[in-house]
């Protein structure tokens, strides 16, 4: 499995647009205990990561991708006797979701009782747990209240881990964009800027610290040197940002935000 991407760039103006029209990955699915819990993982790929190419799992009619399925199927997994076994292999299609791979075809001999040992699977498995508290468009990187980390090597289980993150907090100015706009704009000290005429856009990068304060921040693409300063001062008076953990440790995220000016604004009476 990939990491986690720790520090990464999300441009604000353009959250609301993918939040809107994007869609998750469809996981994977683990057998535990009884209970059927989702993966980041697809140890399925492990398999035939050095090969040119692998077997149509379903025939040509059932073969299809999607932006949430991007490799055309999702797998079922189980863990007997702490040895992990591929047990499904299912279309990713809306009208073919029930159809199943025969594994045995696939697999021949090391088909056993509808099981395949999966041998081949050296790799640490998380398994999302809880509320969604940060969505990461496509992939498998967003994060939620806990976190199941299941390691394996050669097929065998070597141990699990439980991580929490539920000290995250979402700010209210990055859920509401409204109350953000309507907070720069009342922030803007107008009366040490000089006089413009039409609308000044500088774009903002910054990070918050462990509690939720923008301690850091610089200017990407300016406009002169007092809008530039005026952005950075705005920015770090935002009184409370994201505050995100992954693996139970809190990670620094980089954002990248427009302060515009309206020049006409100036003479609003809130300035």
């Amino acid at each position: 499995m990939k990491k986690y991407i720790h520090f990464y760039t999300l441009l604000l103006w353009t959250l609301s647009f993918f939040k809107g029209f994007s869609t998750s990955q469809l996981p994977d699915l683990l057998i535990y205990k009884g209970d059927t819990i989702p993966i980041y993982a697809n140890p399925l790929e492990q398999l035939y990561e050095k090969s040119s190419s692998r077997p149509n799992f379903f025939g040509s009619k059932h073969e299809c991708t999607s932006t949430s399925c991007w490799r055309g199927y999702y797998a079922e997994w189980e863990i007997i006797n702490n040895q992990i076994y591929l047990t499904g292999i299912f279309s990713c299609c809306d009208e073919h979701r029930e159809t199943k791979a025969d594994l045995k075809a696939l697999f021949g001999e090391k088909c056993i009782n509808g099981k395949v040992k999966a041998v081949w699977v050296t790799d640490t498995f998380i398994s999302p747990q809880g509320k969604l508290l940060h969505y990461v468009h496509m992939g498998y990187d967003s994060i939620y209240e806990k976190e199941l980390e299941f390691q394996f090597k050669e097929g065998k289980l070597l141990g699990i881990k439980s991580y929490d993150n539920s000290k995250s907090r979402t700010s209210i100015y990055k859920v509401d964009h409204k109350k953000l706009l309507k907070f720069i704009d009342r922030q803007i000290n107008w009366s040490i800027l000089p006089k413009n005429k039409g609308k000044i856009r500088v774009f903002v990068q910054f990070s918050a610290n462990i509690y939720g304060l923008i301690d850091r921040a610089e200017v990407i693409r300016g406009y002169n040197k007092d809008f530039d300063k005026e952005a950075i001062r705005i920015v770090k008076s935002i009184p409370q940002w994201d505050i995100l953990y992954s693996h139970g440790k809190f990670i620094r995220m980089n954002y990248i935000m427009p302060v515009t000016f309206n020049c006409e604004n100036r003479h609003n009476k809130y300035h």
